[in-house]
């Protein structure tokens, strides 16, 4: 029996930035099967040409987000999708107005500032309707296969996690050369917010969710910006596990070092490789051997190749036409409940700064977490008034 192929899917790339114009680009050259560019707002002409992307004449442009749904409302753009790729104070705005007119979504990272955003959007999606988030380090082959080491068990449960991260560099300019950026109103964060929601996506993604967070981050402590651009958090899970992330903007070369304390064994990732440690025997059981007290378990090494895959963002780009396609909500690989995951981490991180206390992360849905959103919204908006903004 012969079947129609399946239509491509016309998407919209809302905002073109530097990420805007990199996905519009990869949809330009055929490097996502099944997803057509049906129209762009926001143009930066310098990010066309720094990135060399040419648009096509007859591709419609758009000024701003309402002028393109407004087209849609009319009849005069047909789309499938959006890829919404604004500063993260607009993302919950241009995904509801997507949402309304039955538009599948893929925001950009992350889905707002304050996790209230993200579990708005999670609650107004229609059924049916496939929504998610590009967290394209899910789509990495070693991240990959080191989540189903770790959810098989099989080195047992999480004991440690310390998290290096400082390959983040950015110069005075990055931040003088788009207004918004190291502003409370605009940006909603620095580091934590802006570079890190991958990492912070990847670590609850393998790890799962802590239950609390002590932070300490430093505004402006390198830069000549409003919010943090160096912090250091502490983890602490609710089975007992601990756990420390560290990360900054401003320190050269930097280092991107991963490492995860299972109970019967240790991964490290860094510097382009995956060293996974497996004991010969239980830990807990050799720790209540009789001896000298100086026995330790054997382990053996194995060596994986750092495999990034031929291009993570294109592979989440195609993930997504495919999940549209398909009409399946739940094949997106960070589908629509889990951007507010990682923005709860950030927000208690904030939190706990702020207060200079521990805070609690509650589960998304449960009852303390109103308290909670109503508590970082207070406070992130004093900080927003404290640096001259009106929000």
């Amino acid at each position: 029996m012969c079947t129609e192929p399946l239509p491509p899917v016309r998407t919209a790339v809302i905002g073109m930035g530097n990420m805007g114009t990199q996905y519009a680009g990869k949809l330009l050259a055929g490097q996502v099967p099944g997803m057509a560019l049906a129209a762009v707002t926001r143009v930066n002409p310098a990010r066309l040409a720094e990135h060399g992307v040419t648009l096509p004449p007859a591709l419609p442009v758009y000024r701003t987000a309402d002028d393109l749904f407004a087209a849609v409302d009319s009849g005069a753009l047909k789309l499938d999708a959006v890829l919404v790729v604004t500063p993260q104070n607009l993302h919950e705005a241009h995904a509801m107005a997507a949402m309304r007119r039955g538009l599948c979504v893929l925001c950009d990272k992350p889905a707002g500032i304050e996790s209230a955003q993200a579990r708005r959007m999670e609650q107004a999606r229609p059924q049916g309707l496939v929504c998610g988030y590009m967290f394209q380090l899910r789509a990495y082959p070693v991240y990959r296969r080191l989540h189903a080491l770790i959810h098989s068990r099989e080195l047992g449960a999480l004991k440690r996690l310390h998290w290096t991260v400082t390959d983040w560099y950015r110069t005075d300019h990055y931040y003088q050369r788009t207004p918004w950026r190291g502003r409370w109103d605009l940006d909603g964060g620095g580091v934590l917010l802006n570079q890190c929601p991958h990492n912070l996506d990847m670590l609850q993604w393998l790890c799962g969710m802590p239950r609390r967070v002590r932070a300490f981050c430093y505004n402006g402590k390198y830069h000549p910006i409003e919010v943090e651009d160096e912090a250091t958090v502490f983890l602490e899970w609710e089975g007992g596990a601990t756990g420390v992330f560290v990360t900054s903007t401003c320190e050269a070369p930097g280092v991107n070092r991963l490492e995860i304390t299972l109970e019967n064994g240790l991964i490290v990732c860094e510097a382009g490789s995956v060293r996974i440690a497996r004991l010969d025997r239980p830990e807990r059981e050799v720790r209540a051997l009789p001896g000298t007290g100086f026995e330790h378990p054997n382990a053996a090494w194995q060596t994986l190749p750092w495999d990034s895959g031929p291009d993570p963002y294109a592979a989440a780009l195609r993930n997504f036409a495919e999940a549209v396609r398909r009409r399946d909500p739940d094949l997106p690989l960070a589908p629509w409940a889990e951007g507010r995951k990682s923005l709860l981490l950030t927000n208690a991180a904030y939190l706990s700064s702020w207060r200079g206390e521990t805070v609690a992360i509650p589960a998304p849905g449960a009852a303390d977490e109103a308290a909670f959103e109503q508590a970082f919204a207070r406070a992130w908006r004093a900080q927003c008034r404290a640096a001259g903004h009106e929000v």
